[in-house]
């Protein structure tokens, strides 16, 4: 104070000096934004001025080919379908410059008129120059279109957004890559609109793409450069992206065909999105061309070995030409007008017409409707590409102007979200699609609100699979969005993409064919047009396709998942008979009004005139009242609980009971079954017998249940005897073909089964039977096995001990002192102790492999997916960073490899078509070829103990000496991807949901040093973190990653982070060029009640859950006395709390299995089980 006072400034000074600051401040914000403009108006003239430059230079090269080769006939030339091009150029009478300067000339010439390229590639050109006369490839010399959001090294990605200029790719994506192998050249880049999510063409990098029947019309979007070059003449082939209708809707505006596969069916990598990490709806890239066979032929030659090489998440099946040039007869599904989107009566005509034409030929139609699609559009659709209320996308639109096109979409999302929901309440009894829309672009609120979305996606999925199968249909013919827009009206007229994007969610491969054009007749019923709903929308739908006349007309034809093949089929047959034979701003002025039962209740009170002494009593009163309620509801809670336990335990003894029953009847009747001699046989061995007649299924099954008996009472390894084994026994058919005919099989407790709980050791699990079989169970019994029994797991699933308060302690079968392991220990215990043949798990962070180390037997994890999840319980479903897979346990890799040959069968694929048909690949399982193996002793993160070193060290000289090349290999950061991608991935909500399911009854003891850690509230988490990283790193940063992700954005950069570390591993990989990796195993098996407290240890697991690549466990020795004496030594990596836990752990183990573990990339699981294969041999011989 005396400072001021000391200035002796009166309020006029000091008015005007606070006036100076504020103006300087707000001169600085200007300053700032203009800089910022000028800055986006720089970068946009680079970039027109490198399109410029690229048009002018590919002039010029025109120019002089047109000069030293007058005679070329570049008409003949462009009218040749792709199929006929490559055929002549293979031929040689089409020389590739020829085709190459008579499709760059078109190309210039149509984007005079069509402004559809966004830069020549002039690479294209010294590419032509070195096209060799190798002419295998089966796109030789053709020059194709890319999208401009598909990496060409050097070139931007724009996206039509400032945020991506001047940011050229590193390399190829995979897909240019390919075409460039297969003879191809990519010789232009094509528009889009900005930010891709519209479905017109324009942005304000490179202005508008209009359509090639008509310049007031758009082309469509996002792939409508694509569109109109195609469309106009200028490329014969080209390759755009599909999220939501991107290649179905320019081919529809532009009279041509487009195809998007099946997510994943193509390689993604270095095809870049608006934003990444997005979960719900799938994005595929996918071809354009002027008809299906030259569709058909783009996805035979991506679909390669050097795909599959170059992009190992790409699943390897080869495109299937016997399907499709199959001509069967065909049952088709027919939808003319999904209940949300009605399409225009020109649409409805075409529609009609194709129908009629198909019916003529032979095939059947029958009427389909679609699924709620209503809910669909919103809850699904909408809420899971913006769960993050937009957020993302309205942040890649910063810093630059806002095309037309796309302002009205980004007024509508960037309102504030309690805006959206008032708006929501305000219009819904006037307009209710827009309402539901409004409310649905506000996101979801959390983590656990994006999982449940994740889990709702995978329902609807089931259930359309289910419609599908029902009605029994091949493919559907439905409606395409169309006749093309007039210019401006796609961005408010977001609701009709119901019509495409529906098969985007359900990923489901879906095409457009050019079917008719508009007729007079058409634009007259136009006039009648009032649309489902005779809404805002409906409305400006009429508005938007009038003045069409003349233009082209599609429909579209889709098939379930990986059925590409098939659905182009659909589309060449169609494509055969044809050519053969926003918000209205009145509506803002209603006003909140006071509630009066408000009101009401206010008078009611004041009414009471009430004393503070009554007040006081009164309020104590309720207080206690309320204090005995909760009392009261939580010893009921706990009663309950019990009273379920109570049931759950007794089930298990009457199972168990009457399976003594049956097999006492049984010994008695058949004395002299040798159950030795049957309990010593491998699978194959058994299947074998089985299947000549050597052995009968009951003397197998009654061995089996009879040894399972003996070895529950010892180890506590099953929740129940399924007794319906005993009828399926009878029922056995005489017919032998199944691969596991008269098997028994044990099958973990999460492992759906008609009519039995998957209690996941959860007594909120409880009391509800499954209402049918999981698909591997049902493949299993039509394969012939037997499932006969249920085995333990741990509470929860997350933990790698064999306990919950259910069924209790499991224990392992060499030292009862010692667990199983987990999840799937209760199968590791029986199979370890010789009561089940074959077992099934399922695994997330090593849960059959754990088990199979602890307990001695072989356990295999293959590529998530590779395998039906459908029916496998998981402790919370949506989570997608760390994936989950089904598996086998057995005693031997051969055992493994013949179940996996089992399940991977036709009856797998029609069940679950979500699951990639690829069969068993017996020929590769077979190999002796030489491997390079990558050797890995220790991660940097968990040290193994001395004794699963040794054994490693062990198997590695066996390898070597058996001709096999071993090299070091030292995988990528790991400690960040434990912290940063598994435990934060898994635990994205904070613990919310595993905590929320251990609610209501007892928690077991072995998950309660982990329970004690996820309950600490998020402050204490991160103070912990904090206070503790100096002493010891590690535990801080698990605190600080139990905490989880802040918002839905983060989710999904999670996400991406995570595809991004499987890609650089793939890379290591290549750059070390190796086939498999030998690593080490967690074991030997824990003390008990030590897993809960040791999470730190699944490092040397989890890893290849995150990767998801293929990974099995083989048994290769047994501690020794040594190994004992050595474990005094062991300091670990850290030396800290969970070094010195893990010595612990392990003491004690003399004579205990130990394991090594072998990797394999995605899809290559009979490599993996060769490799395993091989190991084993070695080691026994």
């Amino acid at each position: 104070m005396e400072t001021l006072q000391d200035l002796k400034m009166d309020n006029q000074t000091a008015a005007l000096l606070a006036s100076a600051a504020c103006g300087l401040g707000a001169l600085l914000v200007l300053m700032r934004s203009a800089s910022g403009h000028r800055a986006a108006e720089d970068k946009i003239q680079r970039a027109r001025s490198r399109r410029t430059e690229s048009l002018q230079r590919a002039e010029q090269e025109v120019l002089r080919f047109r000069q030293s080769h007058p005679s070329s006939d570049s008409a003949a030339i462009l009218s040749l379908s792709l199929p006929e091009l490559t055929k002549q150029l293979r031929e040689g009478s089409l020389c590739p410059e020829d085709v190459f300067y008579s499709y760059m000339e078109k190309t210039l010439a149509v984007h005079k008129k069509l402004n559809c390229c966004t830069e020549v590639l002039l690479e294209s050109f010294d590419q032509l120059k070195r096209l060799g006369s190798n002419k295998e490839g089966l796109l030789y010399g053709v020059p194709i279109s890319i999208k401009d959001n598909v990496a060409y090294k050097n070139h931007d990605c724009t996206c039509g957004l400032i945020v991506n200029l001047d940011q050229p790719a590193e390399k190829d994506s995979v897909i240019v890559e390919v075409l460039k192998k297969q003879g191809a050249i990519p010789f232009v880049k094509t528009n889009l609109p900005q930010a891709l999510l519209n479905y017109d063409c324009s942005n304000p990098i490179f202005g508008q793409t209009v359509n090639p029947y008509n310049p007031q019309k758009t082309s469509g979007g996002s792939s409508g450069g694509e569109g109109a070059l195609i469309g106009g003449g200028g490329s014969v082939l080209g390759i755009g992206s599909d999220i939501g209708g991107s290649i179905r809707i320019p081919a529809s505006f532009c009279g041509i065909c487009g195809f998007k596969p099946t997510a994943g069916r193509l390689s993604s990598q270095g095809i870049v999105p608006i934003y990444r990490g997005q979960k719900s709806v799938l994005s595929s890239p996918g071809p354009l061309a002027r008809d299906v066979d030259s569709l058909a032929l783009c996805m035979q030659a991506l679909l390669c070995d050097h795909m599959f090489s170059l992009d190992p998440t790409v699943p390897p099946l080869p495109f299937n030409l016997q399907t499709y040039q199959n001509s069967r007869p065909l049952t088709i599904g027919y939808l003319e007008n999904d209940g949300y989107t009605q399409p225009s009566p020109s649409m409805v005509r075409s529609l009609r017409e194709v129908k009629v034409l198909l019916e003529q030929a032979g095939h059947t139609l029958v009427p389909y409707e679609p699924l709620r699609v209503n809910h669909v559009v919103n809850e699904l659709i909408v809420k899971g590409v913006f769960a993050d209320g937009t957020t993302s996308m309205l942040q890649k639109l910063k810093g630059g102007p806002l095309d037309p096109c796309l302002k009205p979409q980004v007024q509508l999302y960037s309102l504030p979200k309690w805006l959206k929901r008032t708006l929501k309440f305000l219009l819904k009894p006037f307009t209710p699609r827009i309402p539901d829309t409004l409310g649905a672009i506000c996101g979801v609120r959390s983590v656990p609100e994006v999982w449940k979305q994740h889990a709702a996606v995978e329902d609807y999925i089931s259930e359309t699979i289910a419609h599908w199968r029902k009605q029994n249909i091949d493919v559907l013919l439905c409606p395409m969005i169309g006749p093309a827009f007039n210019l401006l009206y796609c961005g408010k007229l977001t609701c009709l993409t119901s019509l495409t994007m529906l098969y985007n969610l359900l990923n489901f491969p879906a095409g457009a064919v050019p079917v008719s054009t508009v007729t007079a007749q058409d634009e007259e019923e136009l006039e009648h047009f009032r649309g489902n709903y005779q809404d805002h929308w409906d409305k400006l739908h009429k508005q938007a396709v009038t003045g069409a006349e003349g233009l082209p007309l599609a429909v579209q034809c889709v098939a379930l998942p990986w059925q590409d093949e098939l659905c182009l089929r659909f589309m060449k047959e169609v494509e055969r008979l044809v050519k053969h034979p926003l918000l209205d701003e009145e509506l803002l002025s209603t006003v909140y009004k006071t509630d009066p039962e408000r009101s009401d209740t206010m008078e009611t009170l004041q009414d009471l005139k009430m004393d503070n002494q009554t007040a006081a009593l009164l309020a104590s009163a309720a207080c206690g009242l309320g204090a005995l309620l909760v009392l009261m509801r939580s010893a009921s809670g706990h009663r309950a609980a019990e009273d379920k336990i109570q049931r759950a335990r007794s089930r298990r003894t009457e199972s168990l009971q009457r399976a003594e029953q049956e097999v006492l009847r049984f010994r008695q009747s058949h004395p002299s079954s040798d159950s030795a001699a049957i309990l010593s046989l491998s699978l194959p061995e058994l299947t074998k017998q089985l299947r000549e007649g050597s052995l009968c299924p009951e003397d197998v099954f009654y061995s089996y249940m009879e040894k399972t008996l003996a070895v529950h009472k010892k180890l506590n390894c099953c929740t129940e005897v399924l007794l319906e084994s005993f009828d399926q026994l009878k029922r056995l058919c005489s017919n032998k073909d199944g691969l596991l005919y008269g098997v028994p099989i044990s099958i973990k407790d999460n492992v759906a089964y008609k009519n039995h709980d998957c209690t996941c050791g959860l007594i909120v699990n409880l009391d509800q039977p499954a209402e049918k079989d999981s698909v591997i169970v049902e493949v299993l019994k039509k394969q012939g096995a037997i499932p006969f029994v249920k085995t333990n797991l741990p509470q929860a699933l997350l933990n790698y001990a064999c306990g919950n308060p259910i069924f209790r302690q499991t224990v392992n079968p060499y030292n009862p002192q010692k667990t199983s392991g987990g999840s799937s220990g209760g199968e590791g215990a029986l199979i370890g102790g010789g009561g089940s043949v074959l077992g099934i798990g399922s695994d997330i962070g090593g849960s059959i492999r754990v088990p199979a180390s602890f307990c001695g037997i072989c356990g295999f994890k293959p590529t998530a997916g590779r395998l039906s999840s459908r029916g496998i319980v998981p402790l919370y479903r949506g989570q997608k960073s760390v994936l989950s897979s089904p598996g086998p346990l057995a005693r031997d890799v051969d055992s493994l490899a013949l179940c996996m040959q089992a399940l991977l069968c036709d009856h797998m694929f029609s069940l679950d078509p979500t699951v990639p048909p690829l069969p068993f690949n017996l020929q590769t399982y077979q190999s002796s070829r030489p491997l390079t193996i990558g050797y890995l002793e220790n991660d940097g993160y968990t040290q193994p103990s001395p004794s699963m070193v040794r054994s490693l060290r062990e198997v590695k000289v066996l390898l070597e000496q058996a001709g096999h090349t071993l090299v070091p290999y030292e995988p990528l950061r790991v400690n960040h991807a434990v912290n940063e991608l598994i435990v934060k991935g898994i635990f994205a909500d904070g613990t919310t949901s595993m905590l929320q399911k251990l609610k209501g009854g007892p928690l077991d003891p072995c998950l309660r040093p982990q329970v004690q850690l996820y309950s600490l509230p998020k402050w204490l988490k991160r103070t912990l973190k904090f206070l503790l990283k100096p002493f010891t790193p590690r535990i801080s940063d698990i605190l600080g990653a139990l905490c989880g992700v802040r918002s839905v954005s983060e989710v999904w950069k999670q996400h991406a982070a995570v595809e991004d570390y499987i890609s650089e591993t793939i890379a290591h990989w290549r750059k070390h060029n190796i086939d498999v990796l030998l690593c080490p195993m967690i074991g030997p098996a824990f003390n008990l009640l030590y897993c809960g407290k040791l999470t730190s240890v699944p490092s040397l697991t989890m890893l290849y859950n995150l990767l998801n690549f293929p990974a099995g466990t083989v048994p290769v020795s047994t501690v020794t006395a040594q190994d004992e004496e050595e474990l005094e030594h062991f300091r670990g990596n850290y030396q800290d709390h969970w070094d010195k836990l893990h010595k612990l752990v392990v003491t004690g183990a003399e004579g205990l299995p130990l394991a090594v573990q072998c990797v394999a990339l995605p899809w290559q699981d009979e490599l993996c089980l060769r490799f395993m294969k091989e190991v084993e041999r070695l080691v026994k011989h």
